[in-house]
């Protein structure tokens, strides 16, 4: 397909000034015209490309757009940042011709909206799942890790145990405060890496222990009683109840929960 010298002055002016990048190529796959917006946007010169393929030229940013088949990631370089190009195609009007018109249409904004919002579900997913006050799992998180622990069990019959953490006689907020995260770091400083802790609720620590036999588990949760009780920043007042409970088979996680809050009373 060959066109004429004035051939670009031809092209209506909403398609030469369109804010879409536009190329056209002809039936062998060569370049014989671009749009203002592609030609700014790339910062080319029509007579440096035309003529060449995408296998040819040597303008990196114009190959990876020709190639691309949705989607094509600019590296940033001295004039332009990283950008993200929509890339599609779609034959002349006139088939006999066999050329191709090639859109393109930055989508650069688009995208790093989408990352954005990716990056802040993700941070209100963990925060949905960790407690203010102790950075700690909470209650909808430990659950949801107590749930999978179970799983696991049933299916290899591996020990599993909790221990439920109570504290009382706090009356003041501050106070109360101050007791949950000195525990909460205590918590964190002596448990396994195995081993999962979070606040269960306003005055309560939960311990998820997998791998952990009943014995082990009541021996832990004595010696967590009395470090705690040692706690400089704990009130005197602070009084501690502790529960335990270790997996059956046939248990399931209220199963398992019940039978440590029991031991609460």
């Amino acid at each position: 397909m060959t066109f004429p010298d004035n051939f670009s002055d031809a092209i209506p002016a909403m398609l030469q000034n369109a804010p879409v990048g536009l190329l056209i190529t002809d039936k062998k796959k060569k370049i014989v015209w671009l749009n203002e917006a592609l030609r700014e946007y790339l910062d080319v010169d029509i007579n440096e490309i035309k003529g060449a393929t995408a296998t040819s030229l040597k303008n990196d940013a114009l190959k990876a757009l020709l190639k691309a088949k949705n989607i094509a990631e600019l590296p940033a370089n001295a004039i332009h940042e990283r950008r993200w190009t929509k890339c599609w195609r779609a034959p002349l009007t006139d088939s006999d011709s066999g050329g191709t018109v090639h859109y393109f249409f930055d989508v650069t904004e688009h995208h790093q909206l989408h990352s954005e919002n990716e990056a802040l579900k993700s941070e209100l997913e963990n925060l949905n799942i960790h407690d203010k006050t102790t950075g700690m799992l909470n209650h909808h998180g430990l659950l949801q890790t107590l749930e999978s622990q179970v799983s696991r069990s049933r299916r290899y019959n591996n020990p599993l145990s909790l221990i439920i953490l109570e504290i009382g006689g706090i009356k003041d907020k501050k106070g109360l405060t101050e007791a949950l995260v000195a525990i909460s770091l205590l918590l964190n400083d002596q448990l396994r890496w195995a081993d999962l802790a979070g606040r269960l609720d306003n005055n309560r620590f939960l311990l998820i222990l997998p791998e952990t036999t009943e014995s082990d588990t009541i021996a832990l949760s004595e010696k967590l009683a009395k470090q705690i009780g040692e706690l400089d920043k704990v009130p005197k007042a602070l009084k501690l109840r502790c529960a335990t409970s270790t997996w059956d088979k046939g248990d399931d996680i209220d199963k398992l929960m019940s039978r440590a809050e029991q031991g609460l009373k």
